[in-house]
Order: structure tokens, then sequence, then C-alpha cells
């Protein structure tokens, strides 16, 4: 077998986490508004509390965004998270059955979507590269990765004429 080669990798977009930025910059919003108009000094405390989670959410957004790196090679898939906790994923390439690209419409309009490799009937659950840009790029990178994984190794003893004493199919054996 040949040597291993990185094919693709990347993260996933910060626009994957856009549900985290929108309720971010919402609360954000809200607590603003609410902080001047109402002269209660607790009412500020809590404006002053949604002003501080808001921008916590988003900053969270943006580490998520980083906390995750997905690799394809020409033997596996590879999916990593480092943050707080760190866990690891791999995938033999030889192992996926089918592969697919979810993007909604969000997704669709700013050009970030979901790869998903699934391995049916193995021990292997499957892997999800989430929010990746170009997801559509990513699923060809991985087709034509598992392809080339697919392809069995020529014997260089398979013969089909009668000389070598090896016989690579009935026909060569039966003189046919």
């Amino acid at each position: 077998m040949g040597e291993e080669k990185v094919l693709w990798r990347g993260r996933p977009t910060v626009l994957a986490f856009l549900d985290m930025l929108a309720g971010g910059t919402l609360l954000i919003v809200l607590s603003s508004i609410v902080a001047f108009p109402v002269p209660l000094p607790s009412i500020r405390y809590f404006s002053l509390a949604g002003l501080t989670v808001g921008a916590f959410i988003m900053v969270l957004a943006l580490f998520l965004s980083q906390a995750y790196a997905y690799t394809v090679t020409s033997a596996k898939l590879r999916k990593e998270y480092r943050f707080v906790a760190s866990s690891t994923e791999e995938v033999p390439l030889r192992k996926v059955t089918n592969i697919f690209v979810v993007q909604d419409v969000v997704g669709r309009l700013l050009g970030f979507g979901t790869v998903r490799a699934d391995t049916a009937g193995t021990a292997y659950r499957g892997i999800a590269f989430k929010g990746v840009k170009k997801p559509h790029e990513i699923f060809k990178t991985i087709a034509d990765a598992r392809n080339t994984a697919e392809k069995p190794v020529e014997n260089p003893h398979n013969d089909t004429n009668m000389r070598g004493g090896s016989y690579g199919s009935v026909e060569g054996c039966l003189n046919l």
C-alpha cells in the first residue's frame, strides 16, 4: 500500500453557528434597549447580565468553529474536537457506504453545509463534517478517495496464460 496523503483539511465556518450568533446578538440588542429607558438599578443589572451572556454566546460560537478539525486522507476520514474536552473519530474510507451533502436554506444561501459519510453494517457509526464551506467539493473529494481506496491491488502472479502455473481465471485454466 502507498503512503497516506492528506487530500483535504478544514474547519466549520463560523456561519454554521448562525443560531448562536443571532441569539447572542438578539440578547445584546434587547438588553441594551431595556437598560436605557428604565431607571431602576435592578433592571440595569439584568441588562448588564444579558449583555454579558450575549457576548459570551457569540464568543463561544467563534471558539466552537475553531474547536473542530476535519481531515480527508487517502485512507480515512478524521474528525477532531479540541475545546474543553477532546475527542477524535476516524472512519476508514473502505468502510464508507454512502456519502451525503445536507444543506438547509441558510446554508445554501451562504455556501456551507454538512457532508456525512455512513458506514452501514459495520462497527463504525459514520462521520459528519458539519458546517463546512463548499460541501459539494468535499463530497467529490471523499467520493474520489473512496473509489481509489476500493480499487483492488493487482496480483503480480495473476497470469491467464498456461505458462506461469498460476491462473487468474477459469478460461485460462480450461484453455478456453
